[in-house]
């Protein structure tokens, strides 16, 4: 059995959506034919603006591949870093003070390679991140030139435009 407690509940909720979305739906912005300049300007501006960010995706997206095979290279010297490095320090317990220095430089290398990979997929997962931003972005202004091509269409069935001057007859 519903609980009377759960259905003012979803009366509420009903109601707050309701009014929410008439509001969003009747705040039209430009009402009159005399706001078609602004209306115009905003639309070319947003268009601007989503060209731009366009732009800036498709350089992320370019990114992308250098970032992939930055992460794959700088991933396998690291593994080819860490073995030697493995590999001087067994040879360097025999007490021999240049095997002993060389397996800290190489455990230095191993260390950097270690930090580039790191930095290589911190670079990626960055990148990942622009994109979702600027594709979220272009999605929004998107709606907007939706929105303000429903103004326009608005505007012109309330004020639609004059008549054609007749053509005079032929002589």
């Amino acid at each position: 059995m519903i609980n009377l407690n759960k259905i003012k509940a979803m009366l509420c909720v009903f109601t707050l959506c309701t009014f929410a979305f008439s509001g969003i739906v009747s705040a039209q912005k430009y009402k009159t034919a005399a706001d078609t300049l602004k209306l115009n300007k905003e639309y070319s501006d947003v268009s601007l603006e989503i060209s731009k960010l366009n732009v800036k995706l498709v350089e992320a997206k370019n990114r992308t591949a250098g970032y992939d095979s930055k992460t794959l290279y700088t991933a396998q010297s690291a593994t080819n870093s860490a073995q030697a490095s493995k590999s001087d320090a067994a040879t360097a317990t025999n007490g021999n003070l240049s095997d002993a220095k060389t397996a800290m430089k190489q455990a230095k290398k191993a260390n950097n390679d270690a930090k580039d990979a790191k930095n290589a997929k911190d670079d990626q997962s960055d990148n990942i991140k622009e994109i979702d931003k600027l594709t979220a972005k272009i999605q929004e202004k998107k709606l907007v030139l939706a929105d303000l091509d429903r103004q326009k269409a608005a505007i012109i069935a309330l004020n639609p435009p004059p008549p054609a001057p007749p053509v005079p007859p032929a002589q």
